[in-house]
């Protein structure tokens, strides 16, 4: 018995291979592998600056790696993937990550402001009989 020919549909419905929803994405295609790193770290920074710039970026064996750390250099790191369309783009955004051109200052260039200087602590103020009574609580721990 054929369980789709007891499906209530319209006569007027169109067969699902023509819909708009098979239709495949334009960031779709055979993944290119852009580099490689050996650090998770750094591939999820990596994936995230792609991203940024537009480019859909995945990770291979990220995964594998983060759960058995031996198996980094014997899969060769975690694979940065693009669509084979974006490759070009994709590395010469890795090309900047790697030169340093993307990293965000922590101050802008033109601030004419001071940092302001971190607090220092205050100083602990105990009174006479306070440091008496850690000193005696310090030796009675001490020697006994």
């Amino acid at each position: 018995m054929n369980p789709a020919a007891s499906l209530p549909f319209p006569s007027n419905a169109q067969p699902a291979s023509g819909t708009q929803a098979d239709a495949e994405p334009e960031s779709s295609g055979d993944l290119v592998t852009v580099t490689r790193v050996f650090n998770s770290l750094e591939a999820e920074m990596l994936r995230g600056c792609l991203e940024a710039e537009g480019i859909p970026a995945t990770l291979g064996d990220a995964q594998t790696i983060q759960t058995d750390t031996l198996l980094t250099v014997a899969l060769g790191g975690i694979r940065v993937m693009v669509p084979a369309s974006f490759a070009d783009a994709a590395r010469r955004t890795v090309g900047a990550f790697e030169r340093g051109e993307l990293a965000i200052d922590e101050l802008p260039f033109d601030a004419g402001e001071q940092v302001p200087e971190a607090e220092t602590t205050s100083r602990i103020g105990l009174s006479r009989l306070a440091w008496m009574v850690l000193a005696l609580v310090v030796v009675a721990v001490v020697v006994f």
